[in-house]
């Protein structure tokens, strides 16, 4: 049951993808399919670590802004040209039965960082400035889920694993297509310096 009330409070975070312009109507038409459904696009990846899972879609989250997703639509350009596009994504509970960790976490386990930023701002309620792992999209996903009864207020700051890495890190992949109804456009030309 622990798992379940998570999965509901991370499908109220917002997501993003961020990609060349070149993908858009595919994206439109398909949704987001993981690289092993199409052997012909390429990976934007070259200089670091290579997505292992070549059955997820890699996503950011919108924590402020979704810097990640506009940081891989530059690199997409880079690698196809085109323009930069990120996409807003809609997740649900079950999608995160599928999570699959970024190859550049670079933490075993975030829960502990995770914790002490959970801790603060419960303890600090009236403090502006940025805390880890609690962006304002975090913390307001977490603040609904405690109004709604599906977390505790004690609950909060002790999430699974794979939730405290996606509030931390803020990249993280889910395994299969997401489908183009949970997909719409934010921004094109996010930032876009070729």
């Amino acid at each position: 049951m622990t798992e379940e009330k998570w999965r509901k409070v991370a499908s109220k975070m917002r997501y993003c993808h961020g990609t060349s312009s070149k993908f858009q109507r595919s994206i439109e038409k398909y949704g987001l399919l993981p690289r092993r459904t199409n052997d012909v696009r390429p990976s934007i990846y070259k200089e670091h670590l290579e997505s292992k899972h070549e059955d997820a879609v890699y996503l950011g989250t919108f924590d402020g802004e979704p810097y990640f997703c506009q940081i891989a639509a530059r690199n997409a350009v880079k690698a196809v040209d085109g323009e930069p596009v990120v996409f807003e994504v809609k997740l649900k509970p079950e999608d995160f039965k599928g999570f699959v960790r970024d190859e550049d976490s670079y933490l075993d386990d975030y829960r502990k960082l995770y914790k002490e930023g959970c801790e603060f701002v419960r303890e600090n309620p009236d403090f502006k400035g940025k805390v880890a792992c609690m962006g304002s999209d975090t913390a307001r996903a977490l603040d609904e889920a405690v109004r709604e009864g599906i977390i505790s207020e004690g609950e909060m700051c002790d999430p699974p694993p794979w939730f405290a890495e996606i509030a931390c890190f803020g990249r993280f992949g889910i395994k299969g297509t997401i489908g183009p109804e949970r997909i719409k456009v934010w921004s094109k030309r996010p930032n876009s310096r070729k």
